[in-house]
């Protein structure tokens, strides 16, 4: 795991700096940088990929806000490159996590959602039907009932600021929760778990796996798996057995037509737009919804609280 972290962490040194050379046009985004323009389209935005094309990513800040961006820059998940091209100006707005305590550290500014183009993002298990025993259900929802924001962005900051092995991060949450203790409620059970490629997604499903294994399950992982055009369909084809998701983003993955926003709303909807042979086991509390975030020097230049106002005149 150590050298996996490390191959990263090289990678996104190396992507960061290049990233003043691979900006790329966005489609429906080609806003012009000449005065008169609205802020938006002066401006440059950071994200992985898939929010170029996503429903509540670049499409919906446009359907929504009216917001288009001149430029739109493909860095990573909610990760150490996003966080540096915006600090270092290579980007002037970012999609960020709202739990990455890089937010808090470096006085970025979340702007407000009032229209709600991102729905709730409960944090939620994704399990293979015929895997969802009764012991393993029991074992995953008891984690989910622990998980909170606050608690999220510590293990984060432990990760990202720390420089903590994730899998010794996640032990230490289950110990601290009482959830490390031996068992056989998942005996007989045998399950690969996956996780996207950004530090919280890593650290949940090394809780999940902990967990499960401390409870007699056989568990593999494969982490670090990249987006979620990459992951879901091993999932839906039976290769993963469990993945830790977010019920909005998930759902509208899934679903490209999906109008629900509050928790309960969106969970709901959820169980019914899954594969027959998934289940989404519990939702947390806990939240990790994307934000679209700007430096506090760009937020009081442009007097910017809300995303809305990134489509003023400038």
């Amino acid at each position: 795991m150590r050298t996996k972290l490390v191959a990263l962490a090289a990678a996104a040194t190396a992507l960061t700096m290049g990233l003043s050379g691979c900006g790329s046009d966005s489609s429906s985004n080609s806003g012009s940088s000449s005065k008169g323009g609205t802020i938006s389209s002066q401006m440059i935005f950071g994200g992985p990929p898939e929010f170029k094309t996503r429903t509540d990513g670049i499409p919906g800040l446009e359907k929504n806000y009216g917001v288009t961006f001149g430029k739109y820059t493909v860095t990573d998940t909610g990760g150490p490159v996003t966080v540096n091209a915006l600090k270092r100006g290579q980007v002037d707005a970012v999609d960020l996590f709202t739990t990455d305590p890089a937010i808090k550290a470096n006085d970025f500014v979340i702007l407000e959602d009032p229209k709600a183009n991102f729905a709730a993002q409960n944090i939620v298990p994704i399990v293979s039907k015929d895997k969802a025993t009764a012991g393993v259900k029991t074992v995953l929802n008891g984690i989910q009932a622990k998980l909170t924001d606050d608690g999220l962005g510590t293990l984060i900051g432990q990760v990202q600021n720390d420089k903590k092995d994730p899998a010794d991060v996640a032990k230490g949450w289950l110990t601290e929760n009482g959830l490390d203790t031996t068992g056989t409620g998942a005996k007989g059970v045998t399950l690969t778990v996956g996780s996207a490629n950004f530090p919280e997604n890593v650290i949940l499903a090394e809780i999940y796996a902990g967990a499960l294994t401390a409870q007699g399950a056989t568990v593999k992982t494969k982490l670090n798996i990249g987006s979620r055009e990459k992951y879901y369909p091993a999932l839906k084809a039976g290769s993963l057995d469990l993945f830790p998701e977010y019920t909005g983003t998930i759902l509208q993955y899934i679903d490209k037509t999906a109008t629900a926003t509050s928790s309960d709303d969106v969970y709901a909807a959820l169980g019914k737009a899954l594969p027959a042979n998934l289940v989404a086991l519990d939702q947390a509390e806990a939240q990790d919804s994307d934000a679209v975030v700007v430096t506090k020097e760009t937020a009081d230049k442009y007097k910017l609280k809300t995303i809305a106002d990134l489509a003023k005149k400038n």
